[in-house]
């Protein structure tokens, strides 16, 4: 069956990869840039849709700077676009009964808890992005039925900045580099998440919560050392620091850890490894 896809933040680290794969399918995406659909604008919103008629909304769309989401005068576009523009798609979508497909994130969890997250855990965000990602899930919740609202984390990937791409240059230009270690959670290959969201298109699970990553978990500074163990070229000291003494404006859950089971139930199938997954985009991104 074909789609007409309406693809939000198209240009993004996971929207690239999710442009690619909607094409590998054949199927028609509409790619609207800001200046021609700005989501803060819900004018301009309802406008579009009436004059662009589609099956499908995948929205990649968000605001992803973590710690300037933490400043007074940026905290109002990143609630927007995060929290309150989710609730006007889905009003749009309702109305016109069109399939959302929405991305959150494992930071609407505080990461207290012992062992791995799962889609029904009570949710607590610690910092201010992970507030407004929890609105747009709330938003989303309360205003439409037919959805997917897929939870991830770590994501890495060709077509942005991302943590692989930060400790490969690290590694390049300094003898020594800190990475914490308390900080737990799963990798997540965006290019992985793009073709498993085509399988939801495809296979048609029931709608809902669901949590995606790559299989297996890790911790930032082991994560480090096994891109450093990849590439065998940048023989930078890794430390292992704490949270604690590496300061940040935003505060990051100590455990994003992933429960997957359901994901596995549905598909009958597991993301492969993350490490396999690094070790595909190592291979294909010119770090040289």
């Amino acid at each position: 069956m074909s789609f007409k896809i309406l693809l939000l933040g198209a240009s993004g680290l996971l929207g690239s990869q999710m442009d690619i794969a909607c094409k590998n399918e054949k199927y028609f995406v509409l790619c609207p840039n800001h200046q021609t659909l700005d989501l803060e604008n819900p004018k301009q919103l309802n406008q579009y849709f009436d004059e662009h008629p589609v099956d499908i909304v995948i929205n990649c769309a968000a605001w992803s700077r973590v710690d300037d989401c933490e400043k007074p005068d940026l905290y109002p576009q990143s609630q927007c676009i995060n929290g309150t523009a989710v609730g006007w798609l889905a009003d749009i979508c309702m109305r016109k009964d069109i399939l959302l497909i929405h991305f959150s994130t494992d930071y609407v969890f505080n990461g207290r808890k012992q062992g791995y997250y799962n889609e029904t855990d009570s949710v607590d965000p610690v910092n201010a992005y992970g507030r407004t990602k929890l609105m747009g899930e709330q938003q989303l919740m309360q205003t439409h039925s037919k959805y997917y609202l897929i939870r991830t984390s770590w994501l890495f990937g060709c077509g942005g900045n991302n943590f692989v791409k930060t400790i490969v240059h690290l590694l390049k230009t300094r003898p020594q580099i800190q990475v914490v270690n308390d900080q737990w959670g799963s990798p997540t290959a965006t290019v992985d998440l793009a073709v498993w969201t085509m399988r939801f298109l495809k296979e048609k699970p029931p709608f809902g919560i669901y949590h995606f990553s790559n299989s297996g978990y890790t911790n930032w500074y082991e994560f480090a050392r096994e891109i450093q163990n990849q590439i065998c070229e940048f023989q930078a000291e890794i430390q292992p620091i704490s949270s604690a003494l590496f300061k940040r404006p935003a505060a990051r859950p100590a455990n994003s850890q992933f429960d997957l089971s359901k994901l596995q139930k549905v598909f009958h199938d597991s993301p492969r490894h993350w490490r396999a997954a690094l070790s595909d985009y190592l291979s294909k991104e010119d770090f040289h």
